[in-house]
């Protein structure tokens, strides 16, 4: 029987699983909502992600599993498997690796959500057959994994990718990282639903249709604002725009900085207003260096709801293959 690995895909507001052969094709899956868990209970959160693990193991014993992969939102230490901070949870100093392994049995790698997403569009999807590319995704948060001359980039620390918490308004909003300014809190999932329920609180006449989408201000969310846009709701397009350009902002950065062959985009925002892909290819060539343009592409990331899976499963796969 060939053998299988387990991908965890652990975001801001879910919770996946997923089995996965040494070719990249998911065999079993299951998704769980953690957004109705408490964030400021941590040991909580953490027992509820142990358990489904061992349930979804149960579930799919029939596969031969001795690896699994994490991919979650925050900084990482590789060595320990240890999660330093990850904002969109509030978790700090949670060793993972360590609770995983020893409820599970199984040999655990934990790695930055986007490094393993960009890991599984790189040798599954969309990237597949780049050597310099940049990953985003715009979902909860906002990050973004690289490759550079064939292999993946982590950085001094491994935390390289935090595109989210480039500044592209000095002074600007509170930032979950504790920055303000940053271009989650005004592209990222939780930012715009902020800027959204701001801005309805201020003009509740103007916005009533969003709040009509939304049942109230309190339940708007990114998922409303794409809502709104497909009714062409006036302020629903402004707001997308304005996100457009927030968004352009930092892949324009990336693109001159980096120099990638291609940009391959994704997460639930982008899914939810696939527009917004077109006003950051359109900004990107408009703004950007053109020597850095000249042969960019832009790509709509091509593994879906599975990317977090399949990346996390095959960077554990790389991982343990490479240390014996």
């Amino acid at each position: 029987m060939n053998k299988h690995i387990i991908g965890m895909d652990i975001g801001g507001t879910n919770l996946r699983f997923g089995v996965m052969g040494e070719d990249g094709v998911i065999k079993n899956s299951r998704s769980f909502p953690l957004n109705k868990y408490d964030y400021d209970n941590t040991s909580r959160q953490v027992d509820f992600i142990t358990q489904q693990a061992k349930r979804f193991l149960e579930d799919v014993k029939i596969y031969e599993v001795e690896t699994a992969g994490v991919g979650i939102a925050g900084q990482i230490d590789y060595k320990t498997g240890d999660i330093l901070f990850s904002p969109n949870l509030n978790w700090r100093n949670v060793p993972l690796k360590k609770i995983l392994e020893k409820e599970t049995g199984l040999k655990v790698n934990v790695a930055n959500d986007l490094t393993a997403i960009t890991y599984g569009e790189w040798k599954f999807g969309a990237g597949r057959g780049e050597n310099d590319l940049v990953c985003i995704f715009v979902g909860t948060g906002i990050g973004s994994g690289i490759v550079i001359n064939g292999s993946l980039y982590v950085g001094c620390s491994n935390v390289a990718g935090e595109i989210g918490h480039i500044t592209v308004v000095s002074g600007g909003r509170k930032c979950t990282c504790g920055n303000s300014g940053c271009l989650e809190a005004y592209a990222g999932g939780w930012g715009i639903a902020k800027m959204m329920k701001e801005r309805a609180l201020q003009d509740s006449v103007g916005f009533k249709e969003i709040i009509r989408i939304a049942g109230g201000i309190d339940k708007i969310s990114a998922e409303t604002l794409a809502d709104a846009y497909r009714e062409k709701d006036g302020n629903a397009v402004k707001l997308v725009e304005e996100v457009g350009r927030y968004l352009s902002d930092g892949v324009i950065t990336s693109v001159n900085f980096i120099n990638p062959c291609a940009i391959v985009m994704g997460g639930g925002v982008i899914d939810g207003i696939p527009d917004l892909l077109d006003i950051v290819n359109k900004e990107v060539h408009r703004r950007a260096l053109k020597a850095s343009v000249s042969n960019i592409k832009i790509l709509k990331a091509g593994l879906g709801k599975d990317s977090g899976i399949i990346g996390a499963a095959g960077l554990a796969a790389m991982y343990f293959k490479t240390h014996i």
